[in-house]
């Protein structure tokens, strides 16, 4: 680990050197961003940004969020399935801030509109880029944002018609075809843009019951986009989109208690250390016929609309986002579901229905002193149940969300050079959980959170093109509701999460254009963080649940540097040091066992969320005739994940290596690709669980449950090779 870093140091030096000499070369992309409510250039807002082009997209091979977060530092993301995690949605986590059940610490938009579900088959070949905003974003983003926010922009209509066929195959059976059309209905007033989407994926791991491969997928999207600009002083924007997704078994496994290497005189027993790298699963999936797998439809619309009033802005942005998911699964990974009578088969049922919609004022964005101001509203509702192929159906009712929010910002600047902003937001959350089915036992239970969350910032451009910047932020996470119908009545709530954020860094753009270097160090103070614990029920079976941490506290460093050498080179590395642990956090459950009876696990890195994680790219282009090729490297790093709190099993150190060779030949876009070239398989997450294979007897003084401890993850993406072709016309 030393030498990586010392090697990312290395060429962060030679890089900026470089900077210095003077090369005949043109200047690195100037990138408009909205992480502010309003079209900026990333280097001048005063936040840390990483934000991914259309044509980085393409050429890098990005195909959905999570690689996106291989090549953004201080972001990783949870790839167990595409079903979700843990109830149907994403994970992202953002400066080390992580959580294993319970809501997410950082949330995904598309278009500014919330996108509460699993990401990783929405299509990015109508995304014209990708922001990652980190640091909580809650003033102007509102919630779910506690740690940062992922904000995709759809591409939109031209008045230059574009016409895109875009085709990749693969190893292991993949495929993708793109249509997307998009120009004038009438040049100036009225726009289009339409996009058709296949994709498939055969799989590569086997299932040793039957030998059938597990992991495939396949996916059919539509996205239809209208832009109307009727005068000078009104535009408006209408989206629709429809997913529908069809994927087999999930490529899961389990490292089962024989594996068990430390611990092994108490009862449930532990695993220390890196998990295996296994090659298969074991998953009973002809008890489910066609019911095995992802079975999901999924609808979105929005609406974005825009007056101008002179020295005032008026803009809405309203949102509506429905999924039907049937998701078969052998929960144990074993081949002992038929012995444990189905109880382990299940098919999660769930319908999530969920709007939003945003009022915003802005004045004149050239005055010295700029005023913003905005309500909010959202509403989520969840029907979500399980049923089991032994009969019985365990309903955990709706869970419902109402949100409303007023905010607002006033940025003054002081001087030609020097800027003040400060952003707040009041925000009302009633978290609830109606059980019509469990009347008698779990009624409607329902909480309401109210929050402020400021956020103050003060940059200076001390030169041209560079910005010296601190922010405080306070977060805010509401609490959260255990709606297991099963679950003890004291355990039914976890408190909401608060934190305090501290910022400084520094963005810079040298070399006449050619150079950028970005650094900024962080200091988070977080208390009550929600995380997992377990219990047993009445019956003697685990249950999981959702606890309150007592306090946590993060500082790290982000680093960004990218240069342009000359016409044909263009490199650039990326770091973070997300350095993530409890300060005050009793677990008397394993942890007093694990320690002979000191509960505390203070010192230890937080869950799923690595400590570091680089990225390193390099890019030579030549000319060939009258056209050009050009070959690219992007390399990533990310430490080992802990299972859980305790930090005894993790994923192990990940690097992956990916190639591509292009050539750009009149309206074609050649390339050759190479995915994951040293074929690392290491797990994207491990998380613990428990072996029903092999239970063990009860009875004696140290065995009160025959449960052991057991470890589940995805079995990583192997190498692949394949080949991409775009025709534009």
């Amino acid at each position: 680990m030393k030498y990586r870093i010392g090697l990312l140091a290395a060429g962060s030096v030679l890089l900026v050197s470089a900077a210095l000499a003077q090369q005949d070369a043109g200047e690195i992309e100037e990138v408009v961003v909205t992480a502010r409510k309003q079209e900026e250039r990333i280097q001048d807002v005063p936040l840390t940004i990483t934000a991914f082009t259309a044509a980085e997209i393409t050429e890098r091979g990005l195909s959905d969020v999570m690689d996106i977060s291989q090549f953004t530092p201080g972001f990783s993301f949870e790839k167990l399935n595409r079903y979700g995690v843990q109830g149907g949605g994403s994970r992202p986590v953002i400066r080390g801030q992580s959580q294993i059940l319970g809501g997410a610490n950082a949330s995904i938009f598309v278009d500014g509109v919330l996108y509460n579900d699993s990401v990783l088959s929405f299509p990015f070949d109508i995304v014209e880029r990708v922001e990652v905003i980190k640091g909580p974003q809650a003033a102007l983003f509102g919630r779910a944002t506690f740690a940062g926010a992922i904000n995709l922009i759809t591409k939109t209509g031209t008045n230059e018609p574009e016409n895109k066929l875009s085709l990749r195959v693969a190893e292991h059976e993949e495929g993708e075809i793109n249509f997307l059309s998009r120009g004038p209905i009438a040049e100036d007033t009225a726009f289009y843009m339409a996009h058709v989407r296949y994709y498939t994926y055969g799989g590569f791991y086997r299932n040793t019951l039957d030998n059938q491969l597990v992991g495939d997928e396949e996916s059919i999207n539509v996205n239809l986009s209208l832009e109307l600009r009727p005068s000078d002083t009104f535009t408006a924007r209408l989206n629709l989109g429809y997913g529908k997704d069809d994927d087999g078994a999930a490529a899961v496994t389990l490292q089962d208690r024989t594996y068990n290497n430390c611990f092994l005189e108490i009862a449930r027993q532990y695993y220390c250390g890196e998990v295996a790298e296994l090659d298969s699963t074991e998953q009973n999936l002809e008890l489910f016929g066609d019911s095995i797998g992802l079975d999901k439809k999924a609808w979105r619309a929005s609406a974005q609309l825009e007056w101008d009033l002179g020295g005032l802005t008026v803009r809405s942005n309203t949102g509506y986002f429905n999924a039907d998911v049937l998701y078969g699964y052998d929960v144990d990974i074993t081949s002992n579901s038929t012995a444990l009578g189905g109880t382990f088969n299940r098919i999660a049922v769930s319908d999530r229905r969920e709007w939003s919609t945003e009022l915003l004022i802005n004045t004149d964005l050239e005055s010295a002193t700029r005023l913003l101001g905005g309500v909010y509203l959202y509403q989520s509702r969840r029907d979500f149940r399980e049923d089991r192929l032994n009969g019985r159906t365990v309903d955990q009712g709706e869970a419902r969300t109402d949100n409303w929010a007023v905010f607002g910002s006033v940025a003054r600047d002081f001087s030609d050079t020097v800027t003040g902003t400060l952003e707040l937001r009041y925000a009302s959350d009633k978290i609830g959980n109606d059980n019509p089915g469990a009347r008698a036992t779990l009624p409607l239970i329902e909480n309401t959170f109210k929050s402020w969350s400021p956020r103050v910032t003060l940059d200076w451009k001390y030169a041209d093109d560079r910005m010296i910047y601190g922010t405080v932020a306070v977060g805010n996470k509401p609490g959260f509701i255990n709606a297991n119908p099963l679950l003890d009545p004291s355990l039914r709530f976890a408190e909401e999460e608060d934190s305090w954020n501290v910022e400084v860094g520094t963005k810079n753009t040298l070399n006449d254009g050619r150079t950028t270097l970005n650094v900024a160090v962080y200091f988070i103070d977080w208390t009550k963080q929600q995380l997992t614990t377990t219990g047993l029920l009445s019956d003697g079976r685990p249950v999981s649940y959702v606890t309150n941490a007592g306090e946590t506290e993060a500082k790290g460093l982000e680093l960004e540097v990218a240069h342009i050498f000359n016409e044909q080179l263009t490199a650039g590395l990326g770091y973070a040091l997300n350095d993530a642990s409890f300060v005050e956090f009793d677990e008397f459950r394993e942890q007093a066992v694990f320690t002979g009876g000191d509960p505390s696990v203070a010192g230890n890195q937080t869950p799923n969320a690595s400590k570091h994680m680089a990225n390193v790219f390099a890019r030579y282009e030549w000319p060939v005739g009258a056209n050009t090729a050009y070959i690219r490297m992007d390399y990533s790093y990310a430490s080992r994940k802990y299972a859980q709190i305790f930090n005894h099993a993790h994923s192990g150190d990940q690097n992956l290596i990916n190639l591509k060779l292009g050539l750009d030949v009149d309206q074609w876009e050649l390339g050759l690709f190479v995915r994951n070239l040293t074929d690392d398989r290491t797990p994207t997450t491990v998380i613990r669980f428990v072996d029903f294979k092999n239970i063990l007897p009860r009875g004696d003084s140290a065995r009160t449950s025959g449960f052991v401890r057991a470890f589940q993850y995805p079995m990583a993406d192997p190498r692949q090779i394949g080949f991409t072709a775009t025709y534009v016309f």
